[in-house]
């Protein structure tokens, strides 16, 4: 793709779903949002990391916040002009580019948005190839790089920066000062040239999630095959079909965290969730977690769900597929798999099998 005009925004969003995980942000905000924006300002040009001076500058952007907040409050044109303000001022020079952070209906949405509002470019290129909950979990940073500086810039204008330290007590404070923004804020991080993209980033993230988007546009879902557009796009396995039994589920801290059982032919399939969908089990017989994505379809409509917006009584398909290769080093592991969200079990790639009850 050379630019997301208005006919390319369903698929792009609905593809960017795929890479929530089930988390991600509502999708309906995400297409609103960047509609009214294309419809402003007209398509939005993406360009490859190597067509910019490898010391070009660019503008990381993710938009953090709750979801139930995301539903209530979108960003401005404002906080996109505060944000590149202050990011240019700390690095002294211009942004060449906006770079989306991660994959997911927001935060796919949300850069293009402003990289309309300002007049650039965005890179087709995404520094996690999913989404994760936080802002120092990108392969830029398992490279090596610093996650500080942090801008981040609320409803208000209000901007809170955080020059350096460690990444976990950054994340803290992120997230501590998120209540007093409104729970919702445009965030920048790292010091990224056009250079570290190319070297290290993901490249065609925005054109994969159209990809993806249109495979899912192509489902059938009555149909036994019907998925097949859709996971030949993604890589993925459609691991079981089955209807939600149960929902546990509380974000005391404003992020939802949880579990869903789906009652299938073959027995009670477990989800843990924080945001994302994370350990997938069946009767303790662990089958997929993070990080590769495990996602829900609902069985009616075919369409990918999150998984706080489920309901008892839903059919749902159960879908696993891979993500970056880079993840799955022990290095990647010791930062997004399953331990690092305080799961007691081994990282399990999905295989396409069901085991059989009580095996490992």
């Amino acid at each position: 793709m050379d630019q997301v005009a208005e006919t390319a925004i369903d698929d792009v969003v609905h593809g960017a779903v795929h890479f929530g995980s089930g988390g991600g942000g509502d999708p309906y905000l995400g297409q609103q949002l960047l509609t009214a924006t294309i419809r402003r300002h007209g398509p939005v040009p993406l360009v490859r990391a190597d067509e910019l001076a490898p010391d070009a500058l660019v503008l990381p952007v993710v938009s953090g916040g709750t979801p139930h907040a995301l539903i209530e409050k979108a960003h401005s044109a404002a906080e996109a002009e505060i944000l590149r303000s202050a990011v240019e001022t700390r690095a002294g020079r211009k942004c060449a580019a906006v770079l989306p952070v991660q994959l997911g209906s927001v935060n796919v949405a949300v850069p293009l948005a402003v990289a309309a509002e300002l007049g650039l470019p965005c890179l087709d290129v995404d520094l996690m190839r999913r989404t994760l909950p936080s802002i120092d979990m990108t392969l830029l940073r398992l490279a090596g790089l610093p996650v500080p500086p942090i801008t981040v810039v609320g409803g208000a204008g209000v901007v809170a920066e955080f020059s350096s330290g460690a990444d976990t007590v950054l994340s803290e404070l992120v997230r501590a000062v998120m209540p007093a923004l409104g729970l919702v804020a445009l965030i920048s991080a790292y010091r990224v040239t056009a250079g570290d993209c190319a070297r290290l980033g993901v490249a065609g993230s925005i054109s994969e999630c159209a990809r993806i988007g249109a495979g899912l546009a192509d489902v059938s879902p009555a149909h036994p095959d019907g998925y097949e557009p859709y996971l030949r796009a993604c890589g993925g396995r459609l691991v079981c079909t089955g209807t939600v039994a149960e929902i546990v589920q509380h974000s005391a801290d404003g992020w939802p965290r949880g579990v869903v059982s789906v009652r299938t032919p073959e027995g009670f399939v477990r989800i843990d969730f924080q945001n994302e969908n994370l350990v997938l089990s069946r009767e303790g017989t662990v089958l997929a977690t993070v990080p590769d994505l495990i996602g829900l379809a609902d069985a009616e409509t075919g369409a990918m769900t999150q998984t706080v917006d489920l309901a008892v009584g839903q059919d749902v398909h159960v879908i696993t597929s891979p993500v970056d290769d880079r993840w799955h080093t022990p290095e990647g592991l010791a930062v997004v798999g399953p331990r690092a969200f305080g799961y007691a079990v081994d990282p399990v790639r999905f295989d396409g099998a069901i085991p059989a009850v009580g095996t490992r």
